[in-house]
């Protein structure tokens, strides 16, 4: 069975060769897409909620680093079996206890490829696209966009999925035609009936034309959690920086709740 769904999976390594963690301070989202997707007419809620412990060695400017919080809610909306919508809505609570605003953000995800009954068993391929307003208090960008790839499978007790992101500037005259690049990956076995310890590994690249993994490039661990337990369905995350340009410490979780 491995070996059937082994080829898809490479294809989509290659043709979708994306990190949702910002290296400016501002963690408003620390997720691999996999092959969750909102029902049709369903609402559901998410919240991030991100905690740095410990900021990098090289920080740059933005938001105090060492025990700033970041809470965003996500609501969603299934459309299709295979499209859903989404708004999140970030903020912020910095060490100087400034509670800040980030900006609204819209998202559209379309999952064609994905496994039949509740497990969703099998390989998964889509896409998401996302376009963020943000304040100034936060970045010098006012509009930016996401196209963020979804690949993976599915396996009985566990699941390998990747997401390429690729990010646009869309206005101040920063706009670009070459994106950033990123990519985040994910593994989970589901060792007890209704948590799955795994891995979850952050990459931050450059520019997709001048691809670089130096040690200037953020690049962050975390060891995982996922617990489905209904109504008790949340993700926790401790991540350890591999680079010095990288938050050394942070914790993460993702709450989730249906309506």
């Amino acid at each position: 069975m491995f070996r059937a769904w082994s080829r898809p999976l490479a294809l989509c390594l290659l043709l979708l060769p994306g990190s949702a963690l910002s290296s400016q301070g501002f963690a408003d989202e620390i997720q691999v897409y996999t092959n969750d997707i909102q029902k049709p007419g369903k609402v559901g809620l998410e919240l991030h909620l991100n905690r740095i412990l410990q900021g990098p060695k090289e920080a740059p400017p933005g938001l105090p680093f060492n025990g700033s919080w970041n809470l965003t809610p996500e609501i969603s909306y299934g459309l299709l079996p295979s499209l859903d919508i989404g708004l999140y809505l970030p903020t912020a609570l910095d060490t100087d206890h400034h509670y800040r605003f980030s900006g609204p953000k819209f998202r559209l995800k379309w999952l064609p490829i994905r496994g039949a009954g509740e497990e969703a068993a099998g390989p998964f391929l889509g896409l998401n696209l996302e376009v963020a307003r943000t304040n100034r208090s936060f970045s010098d960008l006012r509009w930016e966009t996401e196209l963020r790839g979804l690949a993976g499978i599915q396996g009985q007790d566990w699941l390998l999925a990747v997401n390429p992101v690729f990010t646009w500037p869309l206005s101040d005259g920063q706009g670009r035609g070459t994106p950033d690049f990123a990519t985040a990956w994910k593994a989970t076995y589901t060792r007890w009936k209704t948590a799955a310890p795994g891995l979850e590994l952050y990459l931050d690249h450059g520019l997709l034309n001048q691809v670089d993994l130096s040690r200037e490039q953020s690049q962050r661990l975390f060891l995982t959690l996922d617990v489905d337990h209904a109504p008790l369905v949340f993700n926790v995350g401790l991540g350890r920086g591999l680079t010095a340009a990288s938050e050394r410490w942070t914790l993460k979780f993702i709450f989730e709740f249906a309506f």
